[in-house]
């Protein structure tokens, strides 16, 4: 039944909005994009410079406010799904089957970095003192395996979904045609969503998404292109960067076209099948006791010190790895939020708001967890025993490089390579694919659950997002100043976010939810 809140008047016209687009968010963002690529691309070092003056700000002086912001999110979201309204539906029937739906939400949170991050991250850690453990030690390993789960687990997927439920409210419960993050403040801002400070959030939200999309494409790109020229025996060299950009671009611009159901939705079921069969081929014929013995203390080893990681500080500096990484990491996933929240508020038509919840925050937060628990415990297990020496190879040389002499180590290596690419580049290609559909949503003036964007808008944007990585690798920039970038303009997000959970707990305690039935009712004129 409907209520009286989903039967108000019409939303005013916003002045330009052209043709079913929004020309504001979509000039603005755009503008905003290439004022501050063009300045990195000309002046790299000057803009690195200035970059990283921000960096340590950001980490340093505001590290406390991202720790308990993870801590906060990860709260709310619990009260979320065994709260009073956790058994409440957004929409009316479920759009996707459980296995796409979480194949979906897992591909387009984690794309290429989990790859990266699963295989070699404990090798970037082992560089720091862990709680008392020296460097080297034996402890110190057991901590590196944990703190990779940690920072893709439990709070990464509740920063991610903290906004799922307030956007699925308005999207699918109040029926409101507008996907996008302002309409999630309609509870605090009214119409003045549909002014110039809606457009301001939404801009700050495109932003920021493109600014961390670079970041991700950065990483997994060396990826495909090192697997390439380890079995054929091309030079890793930037030609080969570009044309494997141009191939993973080409994929998701395909995926685009074709729309959720017929592109992301299929590719997704499929890198995950192919992701699950790899995982279990490396701990099939690895070590497998091994791998198996490490998980096991690896997983005890971070519940039993969930609350310590979560707000370890640092605050005598003594060894940096909590602003090098657990801040960073936060304020990444800050960046990446509002993005992850509305795509999960679309594809979860339908689900309860504790499926909504939980999916996220403990079914990806597992799924994660299995690429550091095998393909990184791996790669440890080969420095442990004296096979390869990874932990001097990233000091050297790209992570992606020491990911290929990890694999050969893996009986078939070179078939391994050609999947370990697959997964990779189809990885980048499910989120990126995701991410164009937020874009173009958020720049489309009416947008039902049954609309897709425009297909020019979606591959508009699909091809924009390969802009930034290509200007970076054309001139040999640092990748460094894109991950830098992608948190500092992930700052304001912070107050995007907050603005958008307190909009929907005054909704709440204005509607009492809970005591009405969530049923749909017709859309609203816009």
């Amino acid at each position: 039944m409907a209520t009286e809140d989903q039967t108000t008047t019409s939303l005013p016209r916003c002045p330009s909005d052209k043709g079913g687009i929004c020309t504001t968010c979509f000039f603005g963002a755009l503008s905003i994009i290439l004022a501050a690529c063009i300045p990195l691309m000309l002046y790299p070092e000057a803009g690195e410079k200035v970059i990283n003056v921000m960096f340590q700000f950001i980490t340093i002086k505001m590290g406390w406010l991202y720790m308990l912001f993870g801590l906060g999110t990860f709260s709310l979201l619990m009260w979320f799904a065994f709260g009073p309204f956790s058994h409440k539906r957004l929409g009316d029937t479920i759009e996707y089957s459980t296995f796409s739906w979480i194949g979906m939400l897992f591909c387009a949170g984690v794309g290429a970095g989990i790859m990266f991050g699963g295989s070699i991250e404990w090798a970037y850690y082992a560089a720091y003192p862990m709680h008392g453990a020296p460097v080297g030690s034996l402890k110190a390993a057991e901590w590196s395996t944990a703190y990779g789960m940690f920072h893709w687990g439990p709070i990464c997927w509740s920063i991610y979904a903290v906004l799922a439920v307030p956007i699925g409210y308005s999207y699918y419960v109040k029926r409101i045609p507008i996907l996008n993050i302002s309409q999630a403040c309609t509870g605090l801002l009214g119409d003045k969503v549909n002014g110039w400070p809606g457009k301001v959030i939404d801009i700050l939200f495109m932003t920021g998404l493109v600014a961390g999309s670079a970041t991700a494409l950065g990483l997994g790109i060396p990826i495909v292109a090192a697997a390439i020229a380890s079995v054929t025996g091309l030079e890793h060299s930037f030609w080969l960067e570009f044309g494997t950009l141009i191939l993973v671009t080409s994929i998701f611009c395909i995926s685009a076209s074709l729309g959720l159901k017929k592109g992301l939705s299929k590719l997704s079921d499929f890198n995950v099948m192919i992701a699950m069969a790899l995982l279990l081929f490396v701990f099939i014929v690895g070590p497998t006791v091994f791998l198996t013995d490490m998980a096991i203390t690896s997983i005890g080893l971070m519940y039993s010190n969930l609350i310590t990681m979560a707000t370890w500080l640092d605050p005598t500096n003594a060894n940096g790895f909590t602003k090098d990484w657990t801040v960073f990491y936060y304020a990444w996933f800050v960046a990446y939020a509002p993005f992850m929240s509305l795509f999960i508020a679309k594809i979860s038509r339908g689900r309860t708001v504790r499926e909504v919840v939980l999916g996220p925050v403990l079914i990806a937060s597992l799924g994660c967890g299995c690429f550091y628990l095998v393909f990184g415990n791996f790669g440890l297990h080969l420095q442990l025993t004296g096979q390869l020496d990874v932990v001097s190879m990233v000091k050297s040389v790209k992570g992606a490089t020491a990911i290929m002499a990890i694999a050969d180590f893996i009986p078939m290596a070179s078939l391994y390579k050609v999947v370990f690419a697959s997964v990779t580049a189809i990885s980048m290609a499910t989120t990126f694919d995701a991410v164009s559909f937020a874009l173009a949503a958020t720049t489309t003036r009416k947008l039902t659950p049954d609309e897709e964007p425009a297909r020019w808008n979606r591959l508009f944007w699909a091809m924009s997002l390969g802009l930034v990585p290509t200007g970076i690798m054309l001139i040999d920039g640092p990748l460094s100043v894109l991950q830098t970038a992608s948190i500092v303009v992930g700052l304001p997000v912070l107050g995007v976010i907050a603005l958008g959970v307190f909009s929907f707990l005054k909704e709440y305690r204005r509607t009492g939810w809970m005591e009405h039935d969530a049923t749909i009712c017709a859309p609203r004129d816009i």
